[in-house]
């Protein structure tokens, strides 16, 4: 898991589609118990690094009725966007999560995480990568 979170934070797959550097966030532990994946860091995360360090993360957080401490114990929560970086923003809020990171690390994290017991799908583009025809309105 250590070289694959290492590989993952080190990658730019997408650099040239980014408005700035390439920081891919993601927080995540073979230990992990509960997935999370979201769409794509904003800019707020982008800046700082940490995964739903936002007001998204502190309304996921209430939902979930779980403190900052616990949300950010990889043993518990595996953080996991489908696009890693910031994408960048348009005129009307964030640009969509970059579609080639999902295919590219996904399948190796799930494989890396035997104890997953829930995953949590935030977001239109996670539901739809990880539903596909399945995924329904809401």
């Amino acid at each position: 898991m250590e070289s694959l979170l290492r590989d993952i934070r080190a990658c730019t797959i997408c650099k040239d589609h980014l408005p700035n550097d390439p920081l891919p966030v993601v927080y995540a532990s073979e230990k992990s118990k509960i997935l999370i994946v979201g769409q794509a860091p904003g800019r707020l995360v982008h800046e700082t690094g940490i995964p739903w360090n936002d007001p998204s993360g502190n309304r996921l957080r209430d939902w979930l009725e779980v403190d900052r401490d616990l949300f950010y114990n990889e043993d518990v929560f595996a953080l996991i966007p489908i696009g890693f970086c910031y994408p960048g923003t348009g005129d009307s809020g964030d640009y969509p999560p970059r579609k080639e990171c999902a295919p590219q690390w996904h399948q190796q994290l799930s494989e890396a995480m035997p104890n997953i017991e829930l995953t949590l799908l935030i977001g239109a583009y996670a539901q739809k990568y990880y539903l596909g025809s399945d995924m329904k309105k809401t």
